[in-house]
């Protein structure tokens, strides 16, 4: 994965989910759209993705697809 402070605003990231019933990994994409300090040394994304939602996540847990202009 990549490193967090990495990630900025307007970035396209990746993010996978396991669904633990049948055991398949999903890949999720969307554009970070902010950020919230989680801890003294974690960093959270706001990630708006292409289905409309917006979800909180470890900013750590995400992969860089293509950097935002």
């Amino acid at each position: 994965m990549t490193s967090s402070l990495k990630i900025k605003i307007g970035d396209l990231v990746k993010w996978e989910s396991v669904m633990n019933d049948v055991a398949e990994v999903r890949e999720h994409y969307g554009v970070v759209v902010a950020f919230s300090r989680t801890g003294h040394k974690t960093l959270s994304a706001n990630v708006l993705f292409t289905d409309g939602e917006t979800w909180w996540l470890d900013a750590d847990r995400l992969e860089i697809v293509n950097e935002g202009g």
